[in-house]
């Protein structure tokens, strides 16, 4: 026989089920429809980007996308957000699996998850590219609450690595730039696989490229095999 407490426990936990279910299915749609708005903002930019087209695009009608974003630029934003929170997350997972790693090797493997990551995103460059190209409140926005910190950082490691003689001299910032447009291959992949007939994603290409960025940018670190 079942006791009160427990028939009113089986009741809370059916009545919770669908809530959670609910919850999630909620959570897929949203991220469903971030993925969508990163590819659409990449390839068309914001202002030829419309809502009705990522819903199609993702498969919920334009009225779940404003429950969810409320306005375009809400949508945009939460995709930046997205890109620099997925970036920092990858970034740190590296840097939890270098402890004890000397700098040189912690450098050299920092930069390779990053052009990695970019290799892996293409969409993320194009999103970038088109923002920077022109003054706005956007783009002040999006240098403020996530470029301007992560440019900080990267000018920080680049000088601390010209102390060390693992990078070449020169002024941080345009090395830094230099670290950034080591990504334009991926953002521009469709070009260069006319150009050459090789496919942009493939491993054999990512790590090519990765290697010579390594030795270009990085000529007193060890360019050794992988950790």
């Amino acid at each position: 026989m079942v006791t009160r407490p427990e028939t009113a426990r089986k009741r809370r936990s059916a009545s919770a089920a669908p809530g959670r279910r609910s919850n999630e299915h909620a959570e897929r749609t949203r991220e469903r429809i971030l993925g969508e708005a990163l590819e659409a903002f990449s390839r068309m930019g914001f202002a030829a980007t419309s809502l009705r087209e990522i819903g199609r695009r993702a498969g919920v009608p334009q009225q779940l996308i404003s429950h969810h974003f409320e306005t375009k630029l809400g949508l945009w934003k939460a995709v930046a957000d997205r890109i620099f929170a997925d970036l920092a997350s990858v970034l740190a997972d590296r840097m939890r699996g270098l402890e004890g790693v000397g700098d040189p090797e912690r450098v050299r493997l920092l930069l390779r998850e990053y052009i990695r990551f970019s290799a892996e995103r293409p969409s993320v460059a194009r999103f970038m590219m088109h923002e920077g190209a022109n003054h706005g409140p956007r783009l002040e926005w999006l240098v403020e609450r996530h470029v301007r910190p992560l440019f900080t950082a990267m000018q920080t490691r680049i000088a601390e690595g010209q102390k060390r003689g693992l990078v070449p001299d020169g002024d941080p910032t345009h090395i830094a730039y230099l670290v950034t447009g080591a990504t334009v291959l991926f953002a521009q992949a469709a070009e260069f696989e006319l150009l050459t007939g090789l496919d942009a994603k493939s491993p054999k290409v990512v790590e090519t490229h990765v290697d010579l960025v390594m030795r270009l940018l990085l000529p007193g670190a060890n360019n050794g095999p992988e950790a």
